[in-house]
């Protein structure tokens, strides 16, 4: 007896998983896979609603990304079975015991796709018709495809986590926020040409961070609860520092514009970049800096009238960047 839409079905979802796998693991755009987004965004969410109840110190986030990748691998071997399955179990003559060549059950044929998607090579059930054979050797090619793509992925995954960590920490060694950023490359009468160099190495790494980001959306769910291992909190006191020495520092006293502008532009880059497919801006801005940070540090300013001219313009940038700490994790109020 033969069910043509349960082959139907089976081979709809077979195709959809690999399909998913392929696009998540290998597409260099904004796209993942329409079960992989969807998983991805459900589990950060629901991890984002847990350490929101749980208040803070709770570490629930530092396991979200580690939880959504085993997640979704989850999900593409359990949608590749039952593809199969369902291939399998649309004709009762497919499968037989291998010793008394009785037609496997039900749950016989989960055990016999199970193995052979998984290429174990067991044994106990076998094949019994031509198409079966065909069927059987595609089934293992798909499961070995799957495994592969999953353990590349993974692969990259990892390093644009580690990535995007390493860079946080680059900018906290500066200092951990705009104060300590903007006293370590000031010597008394300018800003030195070393902290001009640190500025400029930021502009590359920053910019792959972005680009990072969208190859691998599901990098965003990793979450640091170091502070200074979170690259959301780096990014804010990068900007916090920038506008600072872009806005509030007196225009002679000012580092090379060759050092900051890139990296302005770089950052505005990678906010516009993820703005939308991983947050949106907050209803109210980021604050600004107050001057009394350079001031305390010796810097010649600016009027406070010029400088509060200077940070309204930059109004949805820091809005940007608020909703980035937000969809992170982290609220001033909070943290």
């Amino acid at each position: 007896m033969t069910s043509v839409p349960a082959a139907i079905a089976g081979c709809a979802l077979v195709i959809l998983t690999l399909a998913d796998a392929a696009v998540t693991a290998l597409s260099m755009v904004t796209v993942t896979g329409p079960v992989s987004g969807r998983v991805a965004r459900t589990v950060w969410r629901v991890f984002l609603a847990l350490n929101a109840r749980a208040g803070r110190g709770s570490a629930f986030l530092k396991w979200s990304g580690t939880c959504t990748l085993l997640i979704t691998f989850a999900t593409w071997a359990v949608l590749l079975w039952a593809g199969w399955w369902l291939v399998f179990s649309s004709d009762t003559a497919s499968v037989v015991a291998s010793r008394t060549s009785e037609p496997a059950g039900g749950w016989d044929r989960v055990y016999f796709t199970g193995y052979t998607v998984f290429t174990l090579g067991i044994g106990d059930y076998v094949p019994d018709t031509a198409w079966a054979q065909v069927a059987t050797a595609a089934a293992s090619l798909t499961g070995l495809f799957l495994v592969t793509l999953s353990l590349t992925y993974l692969v990259q995954v990892v390093q644009a986590v580690v990535h995007k960590r390493v860079l946080a920490q680059q900018i906290h060694s500066l200092g951990q926020d705009a104060a300590g950023i903007v006293a370590v490359g000031w010597t008394g009468s300018g800003f030195s040409s070393m902290f001009n160099q640190q500025l400029v190495s930021l502009t590359e790494p920053l910019l792959r961070l972005g680009e990072q980001h969208l190859a691998y959306p599901v990098v965003h769910c990793f979450h640091s609860t170091r502070r200074n291992k979170a690259p959301a909190r780096a990014l804010a006191a990068l900007d916090d520092a920038l506008l600072l020495l872009r806005a509030g520092v007196a225009p002679g006293s000012r580092p090379d514009p060759a050092a900051t502008e890139p990296l302005w532009s770089a950052l505005d880059q990678v906010l516009d970049t993820l703005r939308g497919q991983f947050f949106s801006r907050a209803e109210r801005e980021r604050p600004a800096p107050a001057l009394s940070v350079l001031r305390e540090t010796g810097v010649p300013v600016v009027d406070e009238e010029e400088y509060a001219a200077r940070v309204r313009e930059h109004t949805g940038r820091r809005r940007a960047l608020q909703g980035f700490l937000h969809s992170d994790g982290w609220h001033e109020d909070k943290d």
